[in-house]
């Protein structure tokens, strides 16, 4: 990781949410509106995220969440079994309708019965 690297604010966050929310397709929004979280929240993920204190969740469906990587300057599709927790790193410099698009495509999105 370089030297320069700082992780993203929450402001800048909320600067890059509101740019990315504003370019989704409408077809997508009524989905985004519904897994969307009402505050981003700083989940924890091993070992990549330590350095920055984890990273910005803004989303979950089932046992699955799109969250801001800030490594890559993307948005990532992760998987948690605990809440706060990112069992998985996903290296993406991916937009929000991408990040959605492949949570869309995973398998299940809710827990079965």
């Amino acid at each position: 990781m370089s030297d320069s690297w700082k992780p993203v604010t929450y402001v800048q966050l909320i600067n890059l949410m509101s740019h990315n929310e504003s370019q989704l397709e409408e077809s997508f929004r009524p989905f985004w509106n519904a897994i969307r979280l009402p505050a981003a929240e700083l989940w924890q993920q091993h070992p990549w995220g330590n350095e920055g204190c984890g990273f910005w969740v803004l989303a979950t469906a089932g046992r699955h969440c799109i969250y801001y990587n800030d490594l890559t300057e993307g948005f990532s599709v992760g998987q948690f079994e605990r809440w706060g927790h990112i069992i998985n790193y996903q290296k993406s410099k991916a937009g929000l309708q991408h990040a959605i698009d492949s949570l869309l495509q995973q398998e299940p999105l809710t827990e079965s019965a």
